[in-house]
């Protein structure tokens, strides 16, 4: 696991970096990779490595060239089926001279190409430079869970693992993207699309590869969800598939030379992976759970320790208070140049340093939710667009009961029973701070230059267009998993990295993930067969107990584990932030959005104004808002 940079001008170019600004730009992300660094440049190509030491701790020191100096790699990750790639590429004439992953990526982007990228199964960002085509080569794992930034600087591509390295390019003048910070105050996502929250600065998205040669750029997916129908695989036996297919997926993710450990945060996601962890390991299993303390609360870790405890886990608790927390926010925006992106992040970064201190590797349960709908309003709550167009399109009596019903219950969780499309509706549902609020809120210069949203739409709407087929509850679980699981992954990455420790993440294995993509929607949710008005708006459902969310996990769950930790409702690391906010933070809040001169630029004085003096009415706003000037502040000052 590693930091990687690099730069790449046209063939008769020589790269204009001077090697102190190349290390400068690659020692910016010295967190990622603290055992090593590397830099290697060859006229028109320069490529800088951190390295965090994983696997073949002696003989994986990169950039890596090859024997008869015709490539150069630089390469962030790990692949868990190396192993059968080593025996293949073998087969046909390749040789190898360590144990390291970074040398099979190499030798199968010989062989195969950018094809190569459809064999691996793992996570990876990498570079690959063809000196006898004069092409470069860039590629990340179908799920993004590791990063690839990229900018132009004078006709040169950079590329990077981290913003903060391409900031330090000498004389950049960062500018922000209106367009993604206004999506960041909606969803918290610190991406749309390929935008950053950087203007110039883009990502190569999940599942994607980047060709240049003869300075023509070519980028193309290479893994897209499956959409080819549901297969009629009965409940058991999608169950028993399900169970076989993350028992593996959790013991290829145990290959290391270090030591691996677990977050357990005694949620169902976590707590089958800590069996399946425990059954597959000769060693005992280090595991951690965190969570943010006030006075009076030092946060429920029960269940965590009930699961260590069942399975013989050496089981340790990480409590944050408010000002270790608030202390921590400043640091890791400073380092990653960005906002956080939930309030978690704190959490997981205080986590991975104590935890770090056992293990090089840990595993989590992100993407579970994601995958096997645990988000039990969101993944049902497709069903209330579809049955609000049946009836737009059909002939009942508004005054029919359940009509009436329905329509009562969408008011409630909506605001509104219209919706104009899929987007529409998705916005309607997940939206933090809405589009109607934010044209009051953003001066109108800033709303203006944000486009009032318009690129937010079209991205989502690209998103829902590739599901089109599909009933809304499962184009909306689709699009989810792409753009919530990104995000949770970038904070998982970020978090984990800036205290040097690896994170493996189990229920995103392609394999996994293909085959749950088959399974019938309603082996993952499902309304109660007790429950006498299925037809009511999904927050509605919920409230009665009435959606049974996760039912194929908690199923499998429930075979291994007990009830209690099978069934338990959804829970993540506590973070009290609104509390904080609120009195342990409450005058810093007042103090930083008043002085704040970016968040001055952002906002109408008078909007700004009454967040200011009524922290409680404006909630969870306030959180994202308050990101945004930290970071501002530091990234654009004068």
């Amino acid at each position: 696991m590693c930091g990687i940079v690099g730069i790449v001008a046209s063939p008769e170019q020589d790269v204009t970096l001077t090697d102190q600004e190349l290390r400068t730009m690659r020692d910016a992300m010295d967190f990622r990779g603290p055992d090593d660094s590397g830099l290697v440049r060859f006229g028109n190509v320069a490529f800088g490595h951190r390295r965090l030491a994983i696997r073949d701790l002696e003989g994986g020191t990169q950039p890596w060239v090859s024997d008869d100096n015709q490539a150069m790699l630089v390469y962030n990750g790990e692949l868990y089926n190396d192993i059968e790639l080593r025996q293949e590429l073998s087969l046909l004439g390749h040789h190898f001279k360590s144990r390291c992953d970074t040398e099979v990526v190499l030798a199968a982007y010989r062989q195969w190409g950018p094809d190569c990228v459809k064999r691996f199964r793992g996570m990876f960002a990498f570079a690959v430079y063809d000196f006898k085509e004069n092409a470069l080569f860039l590629a990340r794992d179908r799920f993004g869970i590791k990063p690839l930034f990229l900018t132009e600087f004078k006709n040169q591509l950079v590329f990077s693992s981290s913003i903060a390295s391409l900031l330090n390019l000498p004389g950049y003048s960062p500018k922000p993207d209106y367009q993604t910070i206004s999506h960041y105050l909606t969803t918290f996502r610190i991406t749309l699309g390929r935008r950053t929250m950087y203007s110039g600065i883009r990502q190569l998205l999940p599942g994607e590869t980047l060709l240049m040669k003869d300075e023509n750029i070519r980028i193309e997916k290479y893994w897209s969800y499956p959409v080819n129908g549901e297969s009629r695989i009965p409940f058991e036996d999608a169950s028993c598939q399900f169970e076989s297919l993350l028992k593996e997926a959790v013991s290829v993710r145990m290959v290391s030379d270090v030591p691996v450990g677990l977050f357990l945060s005694g949620g169902v996601d976590s707590n089958l992976v800590a069996r399946y962890l425990s059954e597959a390991s000769d060693e005992q299993i280090v595991a951690r759970c965190g969570g943010g303390s006030t006075k009076d609360n030092k946060g429920d870790f029960s269940y965590a320790r009930e699961c260590a405890s069942l399975f013989d886990i050496q089981f340790s608790e990480t409590h944050v208070d408010s000002q270790d927390y608030y202390r921590s926010w400043d640091q890791m925006i400073e380092k990653n140049k960005t906002p956080l992106s939930t309030p978690t992040d704190v959490i997981i970064y205080h986590l991975s340093r104590e935890i770090k201190k056992n293990v090089g590797v840990v595993l989590g349960g992100e993407g579970a939710d994601e995958l096997l709908c645990g988000y039990a309003i969101q993944h049902w709550a497709g069903n209330d667009y579809d049955r609000f167009n049946q009836l737009k399109n059909s002939h009942l009596q508004s005054d029919c009961d359940e009509v009436r019903d329905f329509r009562k219950s969408l008011f409630q969780q909506y605001g509104r029973d219209q919706f104009l499309s899929r987007t529409d509706h998705y916005f309607a549902l997940n939206s933090l701070i809405p589009m109607s609020v934010k044209k009051h809120l953003f001066n109108p210069h800033i709303w203006k230059n944000a486009e009032e949203d318009l690129q937010m739409m079209l991205t989502y709407n690209e998103l829902f267009d590739e599901y089109e087929h599909l009933p809304t509850a499962e184009a909306n679980t689709a699009v989810l998993h792409q753009v919530n699981l990104e995000a949770l992954l970038s904070r998982l990455d970020t978090s984990t990295m800036l205290a040097g420790l690896e994170a493996r993440v189990p229920y995103t294995d392609h394999h996994l993930v293909e085959k749950m993509c088959e399974i019938p929607f309603r082996h993952k949710i499902d309304v109660s067969q007790t429950e006498r008005s299925p037809y009511l708006a999904s927050a509605e459902l919920a409230a009665r107990g009435s959606l049974n969310d996760k039912k194929l996990l908690r199923h499998a769950a429930s075979n291994v584990l007990p009830k209690k930790l099978a069934y338990r409702k959804k829970d993540s690391f506590s973070t009290p932030v609104l509390k904080w906010m609120g009195e342990d933070w409450k005058d810093d809040v007042k103090q930083t959005l008043k002085m704040s001169e970016f968040a001055k630029e952002l906002f109408q004085p008078a909007a700004l104004n009454e967040i200011i003096e009524n922290p409680k009415q404006a909630g969870m706003w306030l959180w994202p808002i308050m990101n945004l000037a930290k970071w501002g502040d530091q990234a654009f000052a004068a």
